[in-house]
């Protein structure tokens, strides 16, 4: 089958309500069973049925998939329910991005809502705070705070799980705080005071409290290093600029020459900024050339493209193949490399060839302490290849608000990468059994960590229900040492995924891998025999922090 290329950018459809058991998710000292998804809205549909308004002005609006948003921001109380007053034990979950948020502000996500002024809230603060609260006839209780960063215009996942009496709240899969209550049931919604917002991919799912059960599988018993006090990236601050355009308006007019511009040896912090337009080009950061900052200058990552169409089996002008390395329209082995507001992208057409190895990568890296913030990663098989320098040595990335598609291993290697707050887009093979591979990590087995997702959406453009799995197990030319670890955690995951979603590899059994979820839900979460989850105790070993912190207590996460 050839595979589409299609990218919307839609969300996770609204999955059927079900009364089929979906497993087992953890909730402090019982857990909690999510027997269906009783509502989701992406908001692809453009409009607000099934919604009911009390105050502001709420429209769908374009961002990078439809959204809610709430535009009237002297409104001191807008607010949008959804649901039934029936609804008693779920977990509720949406990305949500302030616009506009002053002193006297808040953007939160509400639970059991059962009237206008009587419910559990979840809010966005000014003064870089998230407050977990319990409403009741318009007076708050607070039952946890968490000193975050809130930036307008950044996207937030928050979530909110009642069980009982018990409430807690997360944001981005940090707790916020818990506490009991005595509101028993209500609707879902979203608020916002004196601000305005946007909010995407609402999930509710149902539960009830089950005994506690082992989870299935146990980590590795590595000792991971303590969470580090937040640090500076350790990037020099940049002290050059340059502009690149293709009309001949910049400095160059294209990103290579840039790039070769930067004298070997760099030592200061660089900055390309590069305007609108597609860049056919192979770019290469050379090792000798750290410390550089690609960033699109609209801020829109659409609107700045660098692609090239090798693939592994693209002849070679002086014989051979490129093979899959070679593949790369960027390479990137440059430490402290930040990208921004662009978009790489391997243009490769399988439909136009007949090769017999078609990977076609978009980006390697093989260096440490590498950002991606709002950058699309385009592709098919093979999209994103996060690797290191060599074996022995660990290459760390940080993915921010970022968008990968692909379908066969789109995002594969032996580095450490984190994924925060991103979606991750399977395209569809035509497949109704087999739409491909999320992940294919071959991390050395002296490596506790490989790739992390965190508050993510899995999503796909048409692929069946059923037909994606979350990984495979990777050993490079058989190497026993590459033993890959994953973990998927609080993140929604579509219909596409498998109820069994992970699977062997050129004869390596997946279960010797690495493999974990904890706390996803929406229709792609079911927990199963083959699904590993890790306990509450557990969990707190496998955080965006810990992945990232090496030996320097590297910490770029906000």
């Amino acid at each position: 089958m050839r595979r589409s290329r299609r990218r919307s950018l839609l969300a996770v459809a609204t999955a059927a309500l079900t009364t089929v058991l979906l497993g087992l998710t953890q909730l402090g000292g019982a857990q909690s069973a999510y027997a269906a998804t009783l509502f989701s809205d992406d908001f692809a549909d453009g409009d607000t049925a099934g919604w009911s308004k009390s105050g502001g002005t709420w429209s769908v609006v374009a961002d990078d998939s439809p959204a809610l948003q709430q535009a009237k921001a002297d409104t001191d109380n807008a607010r949008l329910f959804a649901g039934t007053s029936s609804w008693a034990d779920y977990a509720v979950q949406a990305r949500v991005k302030a616009l506009t948020l002053p002193a006297d502000g808040a953007v939160a996500l509400l639970a059991r809502a059962s009237g206008s002024t009587t419910y559990y809230r979840l809010a966005l603060l000014p003064g870089n705070q998230v407050r977990l609260e319990a409403v009741r006839s318009g007076a708050a209780t607070t039952l946890g705070t968490l000193s975050r960063t809130v930036a307008t215009g950044a996207w937030y996942t928050l979530r909110i799980e009642a069980a009982g009496s018990t409430v807690r709240g997360w944001v981005d899969g940090v707790q916020v705080g818990s506490g009991t209550g005595s509101i028993a049931a209500g609707r879902i919604g979203v608020q916002t005071r004196y601000a305005t917002a946007r909010y995407d991919d609402v999930t509710v799912t149902s539960g009830t409290t089950t005994p506690t059960t082992p989870p299935t599988g146990t980590p590795p018993t590595t000792t991971p290093p303590a969470s580090p006090t937040p640090t500076p990236t350790g990037t020099p601050p940049a002290t050059g600029t340059v502009v690149v355009a293709k009309d001949g308006s910049g400095t160059y007019t294209s990103v290579q020459a840039a790039v070769n511009a930067v004298p070997a040896g760099n030592t200061i912090g660089r900055t390309i900024v590069i305007r609108p337009g597609t860049y056919r080009e192979l770019v290469t950061i050379p090792a000798d050339k750290p410390h550089l900052t690609l960033v699109g200058s609209t801020g829109d990552a659409r609107d700045v493209v660098i692609t090239y169409d090798n693939a592994s089996g693209t002849p070679k002008p002086d014989g051979g193949t490129y093979g899959t390395s070679g593949s790369a329209s960027v390479t990137i082995d440059g430490s402290d490399f930040t990208a921004r507001h662009l978009t790489f992208a391997n243009s490769f057409d399988e439909a136009a060839h007949d090769y017999s190895a078609e990977q076609a990568v978009a980006v390697l890296t093989r260096a440490d302490r590498l950002v991606f913030d709002n950058v699309r990663f385009l592709g098919n098989q093979d999209t994103l290849y996060h690797n290191s320098a060599n074996s022995s040595t660990i290459g760390r990335a940080y993915f921010r608000n970022c968008y990968v598609e692909g379908d066969v291993d789109f995002i594969f290697g032996r580095g450490t990468g984190v994924f925060d707050r991103c979606e991750i887009r399977s395209l569809d093979r035509g497949s109704s059994s087999n739409n491909g591979y999320v992940t294919a990590p071959s991390t050395m087995i002296s490596n506790p960590y490989g790739f992390l997702f965190v508050g993510c959406t899995l999503t796909t453009d048409s692929a069946a229900a059923q037909s994606v799995h979350l990984g495979r197990p990777w050993h490079p030319s058989g190497d026993v040492n590459a033993i890959g670890q994953v973990v998927f955690r609080d993140s929604v995951l579509g219909a596409h995924v498998k109820d069994s979603p992970w699977t062997d590899m050129s004869g390596f059994s997946w279960r010797d891998a690495r493999f974990f979820e904890y706390r996803n839900s929406g229709p792609g979460a079911t927990v199963t025999a083959d699904r590993p989850q890790l306990t509450d105790a557990q969990a707190p070993t496998y955080t965006a922090q810990r992945y990232l912190a090496g030996s320097d207590g590297w910490n770029p996460i906000h």
